[in-house]
């Protein structure tokens, strides 16, 4: 991995994110829409290298590993091309036209979010400062 020193330092980065996304009322609306499980699948970095949200009946929740139910989408990815996704560094859906992001399901819920790529940018890179992670952002 480029710009993580294991597979755990990137889940907690992501996580973070997750967590100022929670605290963000209007981004959290329109993620709530997206009414989807999606696993963030970064196991080529290591099996326990993933993640996922719940955006299902109005709810907001996510954790660490895979989740307990069958996803709606998963996106298949390695770590360093889901940090610069997160930091809106890649164009998503060119990425997955590419084959860089592979998906699983329909995606058509999140890329109704990719207007908000900027705005989850900038969660992101107060994420990463918060857990001292600001060299990550020299991409």
């Amino acid at each position: 991995m480029k710009y993580w020193d294991s597979p755990a330092q990137a889940i907690t980065a992501f996580l973070k994110l997750m967590e100022k996304i929670e605290q963000d009322e209007k981004l959290l609306t329109g993620i709530k829409k997206i009414n989807q499980l999606i696993w963030y699948d970064y196991t080529q970095n290591g099996e326990e290298c993933s993640f996922w949200s719940d955006c299902r009946n109005n709810q907001f929740s996510y954790g660490p590993g895979r989740p307990g139910d069958k996803p709606n989408l998963t996106l298949i990815l390695s770590a360093d091309q889901g940090h610069l996704s997160w930091a809106n560094k890649i164009n998503a859906a060119m990425a997955i036209t590419r084959g860089r992001i592979k998906i699983k399901g329909s995606a058509m819920g999140l890329l109704r979010l990719a207007p908000k790529s900027r705005k989850v940018a900038k969660l992101y890179e107060s994420a990463l400062t918060e857990l001292g992670f600001q060299d990550k952002l020299e991409i």
